[in-house]
């Protein structure tokens, strides 16, 4: 629901803020007849995008169809905010490029919100479900929004004055255009009609970097006109009201009461929105994080011990391992059974997806990298997006993992920190992150005092560490020794 109500925010704010400006500028000059052309060029536009996407994705269109579609708005756009600093506003050529500005802009955010949405299912079944009606719910309840925005937006207008509205007009239309000039430009490179060159990328990357922000000024242009509206609100004084007659201070007092309700009702609109927005780019998108790990140390033999009941309540239990060369091995357990502890021993890392880890989510553990989610009874088994598995022991109560395993998972993973550690070859002590000079071997990482020091050990490491076993590295795979 959230996402289908924020794409339908962000697609349409602006088109409702201008058009209910565009019905406050020329309300004025054709009365209420104003309404009625706009909202037929509101509707024709709408019917145009909702038509353009579908037949452009099937004859693979899109980008041209884009292009088109947003070079018009542009356009129209630069042509209504020129016509409103010209003599004589009411002319026709005014008022032909407002109802082009509105048409032009309803294609353009229709089209806008159908890629957005277009490619996601409102559910994954054909029988009514909860997920279909909350998807249906998000698109009502942001038609809803929107609607409600034109008449708020289109009376506060008419309340600010000439001087305010133009100027927002003229600020929330150029904001348009320098978004829409990046879509065309980014089109027209891709269909090779614009040569790609550094600034020309560098302008697209940067609108689209802070397009999501358009939608907050969009909203916080409603608050300005909201601010205004309030200030040159009609206001009567107690002392006028006093000398009224009974019937006519009901009707002052009316006529203030509803102009607070213009407020207030903006207001109100204002922080739904934001609360909307930020909600989403906030708290909603966030990518999921890993609980943060309990460090282990090895007991003299260099086993990690875990007591098998710590960790039977069917949660995953995450654990890490600092090697001596400063990797981080991260590795959970969890137990695959309900009825008795069978615990599941895994590197948190995917042979396919990298390390950045799993998260549980009530019976499921998933994938953060690619979203896929793993069925708990299979952990501990090799293949596909499942964890890597993570040769162990059962002794007694107790699941026991060697330092020599986990130090061999090593390369799955690639944070690393600083810690201290001996200069193999003079056996002085070092910083790991301040070390001159470094040199690996079979997957490990040795740090040296000096290039000297380290030239010598690239001679012949096993005369200074022996022979050892090489780590594993992820693309070779998973091998069970």
């Amino acid at each position: 629901m959230l996402s289908y109500l924020v794409s339908f925010i962000q697609a349409f704010i602006p088109l409702s803020l201008i058009t209910g400006i565009l019905l406050s500028v020329w309300r004025p000059v054709h009365g209420r007849t104003a309404a009625r052309p706009l909202l037929i060029a509101l509707v024709v536009g709408l019917l145009a995008g909702l038509v353009a996407y579908p037949v452009s994705f099937r004859q693979e269109t899109v980008t041209a169809t884009r292009a088109c579609l947003y070079g018009a708005a542009i356009v129209a756009a630069l042509l209504n905010s020129a016509t409103l600093f010209l003599p004589g506003r009411g002319s026709r050529i005014g008022w032909w490029s407002a109802m082009l500005l509105t048409a032009t802009l309803a294609a353009a955010d229709m089209f806008t919100f159908l890629g957005r949405v277009y490619e996601q299912a409102l559910s994954v079944t054909t029988v009514l479900n909860t997920e279909l009606i909350l998807n249906i719910g998000g698109i009502l309840a942001g038609l809803f929004l929107m609607a409600f925005l034109v008449p708020l937006t289109a009376h506060l207008g008419v309340k600010c004055g000439r001087g305010v509205v133009p100027g927002i007009l003229v600020f929330a239309s150029l904001l348009l255009v320098v978004q829409w000039s990046a879509e065309v430009l980014l089109a027209l490179m891709r269909l090779e009609m614009v040569e790609l060159t550094s600034i020309r990328l560098s302008f697209v990357a940067k609108a689209g970097k802070y397009s999501n922000l358009f939608p907050y000024v969009h909203a916080l242009l409603v608050t300005a006109l909201a601010i205004v509206f309030f200030v040159c609100r009609s206001t009567v004084a107690q002392e006028a009201l006093a000398e009224m007659e009974k019937a006519e201070r009901r009707k002052a007092r009316c006529r203030i009461m509803f102009e607070m309700r213009w407020f207030k009702s903006a207001l109100a609109s204002v922080v739904v929105i934001l609360a909307v927005l930020l909600y989403h780019d906030v708290y909603a998108t966030r990518p999921p994080k890993i609980s943060t790990p309990v460090e282990l140390t090895p007991d003299a033999a260099g086993l990690v011990r875990i007591k098998i009941a710590d960790v039977a309540d069917g949660k995953l239990h995450r654990y890490s391992y600092v090697t001596d060369d400063g990797h981080v091995v991260r590795f959970f357990l969890i137990n695959r059974s309900r009825g008795q502890a069978k615990i599941g021993v895994v590197y948190d890392a995917c042979m396919l997806c990298g390390d950045m880890g799993y998260v549980q989510e009530k019976n499921e553990v998933i994938c953060i990298a690619c979203n896929v989610r793993i069925f708990v009874p299979s952990i501990g088994k090799a293949g596909g997006c499942n964890p890597i598995p993570l040769i162990h022991k059962v002794e007694g109560e107790y699941v026991v993992v060697s330092v020599q395993e986990l130090d061999n998972g090593a390369r799955y993973f690639s944070q690393v920190v600083s810690k201290k550690v001996k200069d193999p070859v003079t056996g002085r002590e070092l910083e790991s992150s301040k070390a001159p000079f470094r040199y690996e071997y079979k997957g490990r990482t040795y740090f040296f005092e000096s290039e000297e020091s380290g030239e010598k050990f690239k001679q012949s490491p096993e005369k200074y560490v022996g022979e050892q076993q090489t780590r594993y590295y992820r693309v070779q795979g998973y091998k069970e020794s």
